[in-house]
């Protein structure tokens, strides 16, 4: 009987991962066909007074990060001092801590980030010059916020720092080049919790009207801040060449 349980068993549990991942498949696909479905932002909400701060909401590929004044930073931040210092911009985002800092960058990673992330990891990429000329334009879009937007956008940026027993930030190794530094950060990476609804939880702290629940994919956050940016454009808040022309 032992023996035919042993010969049973990897054909049961064979069929058991055949089912999994078939079902994990559609459900995956039924939720990323809904992040399609983004409703844009209520242009009663969005903040058209006193917006004196410009930030940039960015997508590459799969991913996306917001970059921000490094003034701004190095004045309100309590942990990025060092890196905004001298600096001119500071780009920021946030991801699984074995794909996003490139220890392991294979299928089976990304696959085991959406269930099974062991940590967070933070990005920070600090720019002596404008980087705009190195993003391409259909991919960042501009973004005026007030000065308690920009304070509560640096805030939320500080609570994402996982923090030592003395208090400081705790540096990830990076394997990747010209990637900024990597640090550890608090919040677990899922599929339900990835980058892009970290993204959108950071434009919602900026007080912008944006929806982060479900909004899985970098198109679904980047269609609403690119909405937000028109209608500022529309208004003359935001120049059509805010980007490009610096």
């Amino acid at each position: 009987m032992l023996k035919c349980w042993r010969t049973f068993f990897p054909c049961e549990f064979s069929l058991i991962m055949i089912i999994f991942v078939r079902y994990f498949a559609c459900v995956f696909f039924i939720l990323f066909a809904l992040a399609g479905c983004t409703s844009m932002p209520s242009k009663q909400k969005i903040p058209v007074a006193n917006t004196e701060h410009t930030i940039y909401f960015i997508y590459r590929e799969w991913h996306t990060s917001i970059l921000i004044d490094a003034k701004a930073v190095a004045r309100h931040s309590d942990y990025l001092q060092q890196e905004a210092a001298n600096k001119r911009y500071i780009r920021i985002g946030w991801g699984d801590g074995n794909y996003f800092t490139g220890k392991s960058k294979t299928f089976g990673s990304a696959t085991k980030a959406l269930i099974a992330s062991s940590h967070s990891a933070l990005q920070v990429i600090a720019y002596t010059q404008p980087p705009f000329a190195s993003i391409p334009s259909e991919t960042r879009v501009p973004i005026v916020i007030t000065d308690k937007g920009m304070r509560k956008l640096i805030h939320y940026f500080d609570k994402a720092f996982t923090l030592d027993e003395s208090g400081q930030i705790i540096p990830l190794q990076t394997y990747v080049t010209d990637a900024g530094n990597f640090y550890q950060a608090s919040g677990h990476y899922s599929l339900f919790s990835n980058c892009n609804t970290w993204s959108g939880r950071a434009l919602q702290a900026a007080k912008l009207p944006v929806r982060s629940s479900l909004q899985l994919t970098p198109q679904s956050v980047f269609e609403q801040a690119k909405y937000i940016s028109d209608y500022q454009q529309s208004l003359g808040l935001v120049e059509a060449g805010a980007a490009s022309s610096e």
